[in-house]
């Protein structure tokens, strides 16, 4: 038999094609193991002479995505549960359904969560798939209630733990890498250094960083990582990927650039915002064609950034006003003395389209 149990709306770019990631299904699993929790702190409450919880308390029951329905992307899940499963036990898994979004509501409104602090340390693992400005929006009294990530690290604050997890795209040099013990350390522009387990499969990329450190090599690692209360990064937990970068990586330079500060050109020169930099970095990983060559980037002295390419006969500025995502494109052929001049909006998807087709245009796509 199964019910309709769920159906939580992910909201963000990521779901726009009504589809959702495979890693995100860790955090539903996440989910289950805390819906049977609640479920059974719901069931002592009810029964509070009861010596303990049945053994076969949720033997038989299984929460299965059924479908995925439009709207932005709707993941429908029932609850299965066999013929021999006790029927009054299910209520319990419908308290508890209640009980967590309402925490979540709770968390939203700046209020503290009825759930206790233990039963609260599963959002380490729900909701972890979130990225910013992404949300699981759910049904609630006729209203909606949104975990994202701000609401999650909240969630978390409440729950009182010492560590607690993300998932993270750290880019830095490998300052540290034994085989013997089988770990290597990241270290970040900031100097922290970020022990991890060293896996076969990383094993080439690593050794190769390490031997190039001095040489400035860099490499993105993804994975989930360790923090503390203080939202410090304190080491990785596990490592799913690790891809060596290209001196121009842009999210690289990005982030060399939000160093800057005032008076950074001879006592002039506003600095960059880090906020608008790392806005530029998503959206340049989002939209920009990965057939082209990368930029050089550069600071503009009034606190934008400046893009340049070189392609054959032809060089390529592109000049972005970081506060309205606007930009000037501007191409010279230096052969025959043509030029092109556009305006593009970086905050559309079509601003993109547009300079992806630009560079195409003058020979950018590699070979």
């Amino acid at each position: 038999m199964n019910q309709e149990f769920l159906k939580p709306r992910l909201d963000g770019a990521r779901f726009s094609e009504h589809s959702i990631p495979l890693e995100l299904l860790k955090d539903f699993a996440a989910l289950e193991e805390m819906l049977i929790e609640v479920a059974k702190w719901k069931f002592r409450q009810a029964h509070p002479d009861s010596k303990r919880i049945q053994r076969n308390f949720s033997k038989g029951l299984e929460l299965h995505l059924a479908g995925v329905e439009e709207g932005s992307a709707i993941p429908a899940i029932v609850l299965m549960f066999a013929g021999l499963f006790p029927a009054e036990n299910a209520v319990y898994f419908e308290q508890a359904r209640t009980e967590i979004v309402e925490a979540i509501s709770c968390a939203e409104q700046g209020v503290a969560p009825r759930l206790p602090p233990y039963l609260l340390s599963y959002f380490d693992r729900f909701g972890r798939g979130l990225r910013e400005g992404e949300a699981m929006e759910f049904s609630q009294n006729g209203g909606t209630v949104r975990l994202n990530p701000e609401v999650r690290k909240s969630l978390i604050r409440s729950a009182q733990v010492d560590v607690w997890t993300e998932e993270v795209a750290l880019r830095g040099k490998i300052s540290e890498a034994d085989q013997a013990r089988r770990s290597f350390e990241l270290e970040l522009r900031d100097g922290t250094k970020l022990k991890a387990v060293l896996n076969d499969q990383h094993l080439g990329v690593v050794l190769d960083a390490f031997r190039d450190y001095r040489q400035g090599a860099h490499v993105l690692i993804q994975g989930v990582a360790k923090k503390d209360r203080q939202d410090h990064l304190k080491e990785f937990e596990t490592v799913e990927h690790v891809s060596p970068l290209d001196p121009l990586d842009v999210t690289l330079r990005l982030e060399e650039l939000a160093a800057l500060k005032d008076g950074w050109l001879d006592g002039k020169g506003q600095a960059p915002s880090p906020e608008r930099l790392q806005r530029l970095a998503v959206l340049f990983d989002a939209h920009f064609d990965a057939d082209l060559p990368l930029p050089h980037l550069y600071p503009t002295p009034e606190g934008g950034v400046q893009a340049e390419w070189s392609l054959g006969d032809w060089e390529a500025t592109l000049e972005i006003n970081l506060e309205t995502q606007s930009s000037e494109y501007q191409a010279l052929n230096i052969t025959d003395r043509q030029t092109q001049e556009h305006i593009l909006a970086l905050s559309t998807v079509e601003g993109w389209q547009s300079l992806n087709e630009a560079l195409k245009n003058i020979g950018g796509v590699q070979a």
